[in-house]
């Protein structure tokens, strides 16, 4: 496969071939423009591997994402991510994920201001390739380095990409692989959970399911389930449970375990094409139903308070502050990539009375893992660059412990 650049100037889009071919790698350019380099901006790498894709970006500090790198590895022979080997892949292709990502942006190492790189969530094993590859190009080109939050960088992706970035405080919904939360975000470094998982996560329960219906797969087994599932012609006529209804967490096992349950009595992955088509939609529906019930305890108009059954609407509370001064929601993360839930989210929010409420999602291309999030997080938090280089990976770590 060829790498591809992607260069935007106003509202033009111009594709076309690298210089050389790239075979795993893919490429999105975005050119600066004369005035914004002649303002001679802050350039940062941004190092992502925090699971199995291997990530590279230069961003500069106008929000131009000079190159953004993605190197993904195939585990549809294993039918799913295991560590140690997701590490291995990181060792093989990061040092040229990191060369292109140079290349692309048409700049030399040296011209780099700092280096920004996931210390985590994540798997602790793939983190360490990246924050061992970070360390020692700061080092060695002595330039400061600067710890993100993968997470936190998900949550701040609009404000580097969209038009009009949020205002805070603004709502945020992360659906990933490994993480299901809704999150209160007030400044960069200051965010709330309103509402996470206690067992599995939105992304985990997709490739699940997709998996126990045997569904072929290439990039991602959660996208061939929502491209299944839109070949549907049945209406609701499968219901799987939504649990957790006014609840402030989420819960995917049971949902996970009612599909399974239903897989294994109607003919396991030997069902006909067009009842797998049937599940994967009904999976899709109560998937997000449980996002939609999280988002009305928060952005219900305050004016709302019974139902029709007199019964007191469940709230989520925002420390006294009213659902109504939200203004907008971002919806970040792999899942968010999907077109099903992008337009459920829109519906549900209209059905709420909050067409006021401002819904953006980061281009498709940065919904699933990517450095140029991490490289903006850099900037945006860049008087924290240290020469610390004794810090670790952090698997497990809130956002609500981001340092301040």
């Amino acid at each position: 496969m060829w790498s591809q650049c992607v260069g935007r100037t106003g509202a033009h889009l111009r594709i076309f071939p690298p210089r050389h071919p790239v075979t795993p790698l893919r490429s999105i350019r975005t050119f600066p423009t004369a005035s914004a380099s002649a303002t001679n901006p802050r350039l940062i790498l941004g190092i992502e591997t925090s699971c199995d894709d291997s990530c590279a970006s230069i961003v500069s500090s106008d929000r131009t994402i000079l190159s953004s790198i993605v190197t993904k590895q195939d585990h549809s022979s294993t039918g799913g991510i295991h560590p140690l080997s997701a590490a291995l892949g990181h060792h093989a292709n990061l040092p040229s994920t990191i060369a292109a990502a140079i290349e692309h942006a048409r700049i030399s190492a040296n011209d780099l201001d700092a280096i920004a790189v996931t210390q985590g969530p994540g798997m602790a094993s793939s983190l360490g390739v990246g924050l061992s590859a970070a360390k020692t190009l700061s080092a060695v080109l002595r330039k400061p380095l600067i710890y993100v939050h993968h997470m936190q960088a998900h949550a701040l992706t609009p404000l580097l990409t969209e038009a009009h970035p949020p205002t805070f405080p603004f709502l945020v919904l992360l659906v990933s692989g490994g993480h299901t939360m809704l999150v209160l975000a007030r400044s960069v470094t200051h965010f709330r959970i309103l509402a996470t998982t206690t067992d599995d996560s939105i992304g985990d329960a997709f490739d699940k399911v997709a998996r126990d219906l045997g569904i072929p797969w290439t990039s991602a087994p959660g996208a061939a389930l929502e491209a299944l599932a839109a070949q549907s012609s049945a209406g609701g006529d499968i219901v799987f449970p939504i649990p957790c209804r006014g609840q402030p967490l989420f819960s995917y096992s049971g949902l996970k375990a009612a599909v399974q349950r239903h897989i294994e009595s109607h003919g396991g992955s030997g069902m006909a094409d067009a009842q797998k088509a049937s599940v994967a939609a009904a999976f899709q529906r109560a998937a997000c139903a449980q996002l939609e019930d999280k988002l009305s305890m928060v952005l219900r108009p305050s004016r709302v308070k019974e139902d029709a059954r007199h019964r007191a609407y469940p709230r989520i509370d925002l420390d006294g502050a009213a659902g109504d001064e939200i203004k907008t929601l971002v919806c970040s993360g792999g899942v968010a990539s999907n077109a099903f839930l992008r337009s459920r989210l829109r519906e549900h929010l209209d059905g709420l009375g909050r067409r006021d409420v401002d819904l953006q999602f980061p281009p498709l291309s940065l919904c699933t893992d990517n450095a140029a999030m991490i490289a903006w997080v850099g900037h945006l938090i860049y008087d924290q660059r240290t020469k610390d280089y004794s810090r670790h990976a952090r698997p497990k770590w809130s956002m609500e412990d981001v340092p301040q």
